[in-house]
């Protein structure tokens, strides 16, 4: 219980005494937290691409709605229509996430951490390679890690990622970014919002296309 209550609270949640006592952990008993990794602050020194075909080739990422952002923080969330009840949607969505934690990209890390069985709802450690560039002798990537909780209603099922960071070269020396630090508009699109800086820039359109990715297949989970 004090796991449950320990990881809401560093969530941010507020919740009662009581909705508290429902959170539990699907592989109870739990080990300890890992030690939480402080992101470093990166100074904006990067300059525009110059080459001229990432104009349009990458023109799908320059607007500022493609990374969303509520209340100050890089959120990606769906609500799905479902013909389920509550309950049957959370134990499909359950064991949809036990399946996908086991596969590529996650990695060992990945986990389901807390279930509420009462209100029907899963949060997730996701922990998954986001991959730049792989040839036979080098492989650019990033550790990717989000919260991804699902709550569960009758006909309805909303997914929720947030909580989305980096660590970067980890076998250099490690760097760590925060989404809202760096693939925001103010961090990845130069001044006049015509192209992608090209380091940050290539974080953004990863993480586009994973967090658009894993709404789709959420949605096919649902319908299969």
């Amino acid at each position: 219980m004090k796991i449950g209550k320990l990881f809401l609270m560093i969530l941010g949640f507020t919740v009662s005494q009581s909705a508290i006592a429902q959170w539990v952990s699907p592989d109870a008993p739990q080990q300890t937290n890992t030690e939480k990794q402080q992101p470093e602050k990166t100074e904006k020194t990067q300059t525009d691409s110059e080459d001229a075909d990432d104009t349009y080739r990458y023109q799908a990422y320059l607007p500022e709605e493609v990374v969303p952002v509520v209340n100050g923080e890089v959120t990606w969330q769906k609500t799905f229509d479902t013909s389920r009840s509550d309950e049957e949607n959370y134990q499909h969505m359950l064991d949809y996430l036990k399946r996908i934690i086991k596969e590529e990209p996650q990695t060992e890390l990945a986990r389901v951490a807390l279930i509420n069985p009462t209100e029907h709802s899963i949060v997730c450690n996701m922990n998954e390679w986001l991959v730049f560039n792989s040839t036979f002798i080098s492989l650019d990537r990033t550790r990717l890690i989000y919260t991804l909780m699902i709550t569960c209603q009758d006909g309805k099922v909303n997914a929720k990622a947030f909580r989305i960071h980096y660590v970067y070269e980890e076998q250099r020396t490690t760097r760590r970014f925060k989404a809202e630090e760096w693939i925001t508009n103010e961090f990845a699109v130069n001044k006049k919002g015509t192209k992608l800086l090209p380091f940050s820039g290539k974080f953004r359109r990863k993480t586009v296309d994973r967090m658009n990715e894993l709404m789709e297949n959420i949605q096919l989970a649902i319908i299969n």
